[in-house]
């Protein structure tokens, strides 16, 4: 009898001790799962971005309408589709306006987003932010006319 009290007392505080070990590790595991899921979409969602500003870039008639229409057709598609981005860059490469008529051209948009990741900690602590970067090249039409 006396062997089976003393095993039951030593077992009892094995559940805490577990807990202490385990619960951490599930949480952190947890906020590694977040942060990875919200710059995977924030990484779709820049793709969307630097698609359909290169295609508004390649229906302007001047390099500098290219640029113009490339900036706001960025932000509009990361604001229509609720990404939060810290900052945002928008690089159009908008040469292919200026070729002559009749040439096949491009343009190509690079749309840079950062991400913050910071919040996902509860002491504010984390590692900050993270920059999603995506390109995208859309062709000119060749016969359309150009300023």
């Amino acid at each position: 009898m006396r062997d089976r009290l003393c095993g039951r007392e030593r077992d009892r505080g094995d559940i805490a001790i577990e807990a202490v070990i385990v619960l951490p590790l599930l949480i952190a595991l947890a906020l590694v799962v977040i942060a990875g899921s919200r710059l995977s979409i924030a990484g779709q969602r820049t793709d969307a971005a630097a698609q359909a500003a290169a295609r508004a870039a390649s229906l302007a008639r001047t390099p500098g309408a290219g640029n113009a229409a490339a900036q706001e057709a960025a932000e509009d598609s990361l604001a229509s589709q609720q990404q939060g981005c810290t900052a945002t860059d928008v690089a159009a490469d908008t040469g292919g306006l200026a070729v002559p008529l009749g040439q096949v051209s491009s343009v190509t948009v690079t749309v840079s987003c950062t991400v913050p990741l910071g919040d996902l900690f509860f002491l504010g602590g984390g590692p900050g932010t993270r920059t999603v970067t995506s390109h995208f090249t859309s062709i000119v039409d060749a016969f359309r006319e150009r300023g």
